[in-house]
């Protein structure tokens, strides 16, 4: 988080981030930045840097050797985190892990050239001889995001349970007296994957299908009764993630956003339709302050203003980065004040 801070009166606004694409920058800018100064990122002298990845290649975006020759394999991306970015980044494992150092050797001549040899090149870097059968024994997974969401934090705590290290990192690009900053920091995989949800870390967001093609009746009883819901396993599951104070709108499949609304934090647990043999396989939250977007906000709208091209609208529940979500709140808020009345007002 960045503040701008007044010395005078001691008052302190965040400052909002910026994306990308305002900088002319897109992954591949993001990429070179960080294949120029990831040693400067990580600390000094943590990282050798071998490679970037080559365009229509399947290959990590960045690839650096640390000081006791663990492979880091990086995997960037200029939306918020997603599962699916694990699990490519894991493929980038699965094909580098079995380099061997003249694998390495390799990736390394084809990026720098006959000057030095890698072993040369990382003995002048760490100031240690590093016999050629300890490269690469281990690997580090980087999934590098502006953002990331509950579900990929959930999967990344999995997989630290299985031993493998992947480390999530958090980028924020600003806008300063007409300069880019970029800030990069390690996110902290807690033990309560909802810690920074909690009441009081600020509202999230989260974009929640109506489930109008399943069955027309949910569509009509969510706004009927002012609520969120899900249903059957594991999808009602979803539900009990949200948070006192979270903003959640209500995506109907092929009209877009309908409805919007702050949870009350309350889960109530009922049967799927009043039906006395389908017990608990509905979960459900109250939603305060609700509104009905009439016209519906339609999924192009949603991911310009939100400036999320990835969103995946087919999904039960998708949760939206800080940024992204209060600017599509804020959007809703305008146009329901442009359409309510000077008494209303």
């Amino acid at each position: 988080m960045l503040l701008r801070v007044d010395t005078q009166t001691k008052n302190a606004e965040r400052v909002i981030g910026t994306k990308l694409s305002e900088f002319s920058l897109d992954e591949r800018g993001l990429q070179d930045i960080l294949f120029r100064t990831l040693d400067r990122l990580v600390g000094d002298d943590e990282l050798l840097v071998l490679a970037q990845s080559r365009h229509w290649q399947e290959e990590p975006d960045l690839l650096a050797l640390d000081r006791e020759g663990r492979l880091y394999i990086f995997e960037i991306k200029v939306w918020e985190a997603r599962q699916e970015n694990l699990l490519q980044v894991l493929r980038y494992g699965q094909l580098n892990g079995k380099l061997d150092y003249d694998g390495l050797q390799q990736i390394w001549r084809r990026t720098r050239g006959e000057e030095q040899t890698l072993s040369e090149a990382h003995h002048a870097k760490f100031d240690i001889e590093l016999p050629v059968d300890r490269f690469n024994q281990k690997q580090v997974f980087v999934v590098l995001t502006n953002g990331l969401d509950v579900d990929t934090r959930e999967a990344i705590r999995y997989w630290k349970t299985t031993g493998l290290d992947i480390r999530p990192w958090v980028y924020r690009s600003y806008r300063m007296e007409e300069k880019m900053l970029l800030e990069i920091t390690p996110f902290r995989v807690a033990d309560d994957p909802l810690e920074d949800q909690a009441e009081g870390a600020g509202s999230s967001y989260y974009l929640v299908n109506t489930n109008i093609r399943n069955d027309e009746a949910d569509d009509a009883d969510m706004l009927s009764a002012k609520k969120v819901a899900a249903y059957y396993e594991p999808w009602k599951y979803k539900i009990a993630r949200i948070r006192r104070g979270d903003i959640v709108f209500l995506y109907r499949s092929g009209s877009g956003v309908v409805a919007f609304g702050k949870a009350d934090g309350k889960l109530v647990k009922t049967a799927y339709h009043g039906d006395p043999k389908l017990p608990d396989e509905e979960y459900f939250m109250k939603l305060t302050a609700f509104t009905v977007v009439d016209p519906p906000l339609t999924a192009p709208e949603l991911k310009t203003i939100s400036g999320n091209q990835g969103i995946v609208f087919r999904q039960t529940m998708v949760s939206l980065d800080h940024e992204g979500g209060a600017k599509v709140y804020a959007a809703l808020m305008d146009r329901k004040n442009q359409a309510a009345s000077p008494e209303e007002l």
